[in-house]
Protein backbone atom coordinates (compact mmCIF):
# COMPACT_ATOMS: atom_id res chain seq x y z
CA UNK A 1 0.00 0.00 0.00
CA UNK A 2 2.69 2.30 1.08
CA UNK A 3 4.51 1.88 -2.33
CA UNK A 4 1.48 2.74 -4.36
CA UNK A 5 0.93 5.91 -2.06
CA UNK A 6 4.52 6.96 -3.53
CA UNK A 7 3.97 6.20 -6.97
CA UNK A 8 0.54 8.80 -7.11
CA UNK A 9 2.20 11.35 -5.33
CA UNK A 10 5.59 10.98 -7.74
CA UNK A 11 3.40 10.94 -10.37
CA UNK A 12 1.52 14.41 -9.53
CA UNK A 13 4.85 16.44 -8.88
CA UNK A 14 5.45 15.21 -12.40
CA UNK A 15 2.04 16.42 -13.87
CA UNK A 16 2.50 19.72 -11.99
CA UNK A 17 6.02 20.23 -12.77
CA UNK A 18 5.62 19.52 -16.75
CA UNK A 19 2.46 21.18 -16.74
CA UNK A 20 3.98 24.19 -16.08
CA UNK A 21 7.14 24.15 -17.76
CA UNK A 22 4.60 23.39 -20.65
CA UNK A 23 2.48 26.71 -19.75
CA UNK A 24 5.76 28.78 -19.48
CA UNK A 25 7.23 27.56 -22.42
CA UNK A 26 4.28 28.08 -24.89
CA UNK A 27 3.75 31.71 -23.50
CA UNK A 28 7.43 32.13 -24.82
CA UNK A 29 6.31 30.78 -28.07
CA UNK A 30 2.91 33.35 -28.52
CA UNK A 31 3.88 36.92 -29.43
CA UNK A 32 1.79 40.30 -28.89
CA UNK A 33 1.99 43.28 -29.76
CA UNK A 34 4.52 45.70 -27.77
CA UNK A 35 2.62 48.12 -25.39
CA UNK A 36 5.01 50.39 -25.12
CA UNK A 37 4.70 50.96 -29.30
CA UNK A 38 2.21 49.35 -30.13
CA UNK A 39 3.61 47.37 -32.58
CA UNK A 40 5.63 49.63 -34.82
CA UNK A 41 9.16 48.73 -33.58
CA UNK A 42 9.96 52.63 -33.32
CA UNK A 43 8.38 55.09 -30.21
CA UNK A 44 7.39 58.65 -32.37
CA UNK A 45 8.85 61.51 -29.57
CA UNK A 46 9.96 63.42 -32.15
CA UNK A 47 7.64 66.61 -32.65
CA UNK A 48 8.57 69.63 -35.29
CA UNK A 49 11.98 67.66 -36.03
CA UNK A 50 11.46 67.48 -39.69
CA UNK A 51 12.63 71.16 -39.99
CA UNK A 52 15.79 70.53 -37.45
CA UNK A 53 18.98 70.41 -39.30
CA UNK A 54 22.64 70.00 -38.30
CA UNK A 55 24.42 73.31 -39.12
CA UNK A 56 27.78 71.96 -37.37
CA UNK A 57 28.67 68.95 -35.73
CA UNK A 58 32.71 68.65 -33.98
CA UNK A 59 33.41 65.44 -31.59
CA UNK A 60 36.62 65.11 -29.41
CA UNK A 61 38.00 61.46 -28.14
CA UNK A 62 38.29 62.03 -24.79
CA UNK A 63 39.00 58.60 -23.14
CA UNK A 64 40.13 55.25 -24.57
CA UNK A 65 40.07 51.89 -23.31
CA UNK A 66 41.22 48.72 -25.42
CA UNK A 67 40.81 45.81 -23.36
CA UNK A 68 41.30 42.65 -25.02
CA UNK A 69 40.54 40.20 -22.32
CA UNK A 70 36.82 41.45 -22.60
CA UNK A 71 36.86 41.29 -26.34
CA UNK A 72 35.51 45.75 -26.71
CA UNK A 73 36.44 48.68 -26.61
CA UNK A 74 35.24 52.32 -24.70
CA UNK A 75 35.30 55.03 -26.20
CA UNK A 76 34.14 58.39 -24.55
CA UNK A 77 33.28 61.28 -27.03
CA UNK A 78 32.64 64.98 -26.17
CA UNK A 79 30.27 66.01 -28.81
CA UNK A 80 29.18 69.61 -29.76
CA UNK A 81 26.25 69.98 -31.93
CA UNK A 82 24.80 73.35 -33.64
CA UNK A 83 21.42 72.91 -34.63
CA UNK A 84 18.78 75.36 -36.25
CA UNK A 85 15.25 75.05 -36.54
CA UNK A 86 13.93 76.66 -39.45
CA UNK A 87 10.26 77.18 -38.30
CA UNK A 88 8.54 79.25 -35.80
CA UNK A 89 7.41 76.23 -34.29
CA UNK A 90 9.79 74.78 -30.90
CA UNK A 91 11.23 71.19 -32.32
CA UNK A 92 11.90 68.37 -29.37
CA UNK A 93 13.17 65.15 -30.02
CA UNK A 94 16.02 62.60 -30.87
CA UNK A 95 19.91 63.12 -32.42
CA UNK A 96 21.37 59.87 -33.62
CA UNK A 97 25.34 60.03 -33.00
CA UNK A 98 26.92 57.43 -34.79
CA UNK A 99 30.33 55.73 -34.25
CA UNK A 100 31.90 54.52 -37.69
CA UNK A 101 34.87 52.84 -38.94
CA UNK A 102 36.84 55.43 -40.70
CA UNK A 103 38.43 52.63 -43.18
CA UNK A 104 35.37 50.44 -43.93
CA UNK A 105 32.90 53.05 -43.53
CA UNK A 106 30.75 50.46 -40.86
CA UNK A 107 28.80 51.79 -37.93
CA UNK A 108 30.20 50.52 -34.78
CA UNK A 109 27.62 51.52 -32.23
CA UNK A 110 24.69 54.45 -31.93
CA UNK A 111 23.88 56.46 -29.07
CA UNK A 112 20.56 58.87 -28.80
CA UNK A 113 20.31 62.42 -26.85
CA UNK A 114 17.57 64.65 -26.67
CA UNK A 115 17.09 68.25 -27.68
CA UNK A 116 15.10 70.89 -27.78
CA UNK A 117 15.49 73.68 -30.41
CA UNK A 118 13.36 76.84 -29.71
CA UNK A 119 11.36 77.96 -33.16
CA UNK A 120 13.37 80.19 -35.66
CA UNK A 121 16.58 79.41 -33.93
CA UNK A 122 19.90 77.99 -33.65
CA UNK A 123 21.09 76.12 -30.19
CA UNK A 124 24.38 74.62 -29.49
CA UNK A 125 24.68 72.12 -26.99
CA UNK A 126 27.24 69.58 -25.63
CA UNK A 127 27.36 66.38 -24.64
CA UNK A 128 29.29 63.34 -23.09
CA UNK A 129 28.87 60.08 -24.73
CA UNK A 130 30.10 56.92 -24.62
CA UNK A 131 30.67 54.15 -27.22
CA UNK A 132 31.17 50.23 -27.07
CA UNK A 133 32.27 48.42 -29.89
CA UNK A 134 34.21 44.51 -30.37
CA UNK A 135 37.57 44.77 -30.04
CA UNK A 136 39.23 45.90 -33.44
CA UNK A 137 42.82 46.73 -34.01
CA UNK A 138 42.37 50.01 -35.93
CA UNK A 139 41.53 52.67 -33.63
CA UNK A 140 40.22 55.28 -36.58
CA UNK A 141 36.92 55.90 -35.84
CA UNK A 142 34.71 59.55 -36.01
CA UNK A 143 31.12 60.36 -34.98
CA UNK A 144 28.53 61.71 -37.37
CA UNK A 145 25.25 62.64 -35.86
CA UNK A 146 21.55 62.35 -37.71
CA UNK A 147 18.30 63.97 -36.81
CA UNK A 148 15.65 61.13 -35.84
CA UNK A 149 12.53 62.26 -37.51
CA UNK A 150 10.43 59.42 -36.95
CA UNK A 151 11.39 58.44 -33.48
CA UNK A 152 13.81 56.01 -31.84
CA UNK A 153 13.81 52.07 -31.88
CA UNK A 154 11.98 50.77 -29.13
CA UNK A 155 13.51 49.63 -26.52
CA UNK A 156 10.66 46.83 -25.29
CA UNK A 157 10.87 44.76 -28.34
CA UNK A 158 14.40 46.11 -29.79
CA UNK A 159 12.49 47.47 -32.63
CA UNK A 160 10.50 43.89 -33.76
CA UNK A 161 7.04 45.21 -32.87
CA UNK A 162 5.84 42.00 -30.51
CA UNK A 163 6.98 40.98 -27.11
CA UNK A 164 6.22 37.35 -25.87
CA UNK A 165 3.68 37.13 -23.58
CA UNK A 166 5.50 36.07 -21.04
CA UNK A 167 7.90 39.00 -20.46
Amino acid sequence: MKVFDRVSIIKTRYIAFFGVVGVVTLTALISVPCPVCDGTGKVSTAVGMENVYIANLESDQTYISLDFCIGYVLYKYAVDLTLSNSVNETATGWIKLILKDVRKGNVLDTAYVGIEVPGSSTVQDSFIVWFQSAFEVNPDVTVSAVVEVGGVECLACTGAGSVPVNT
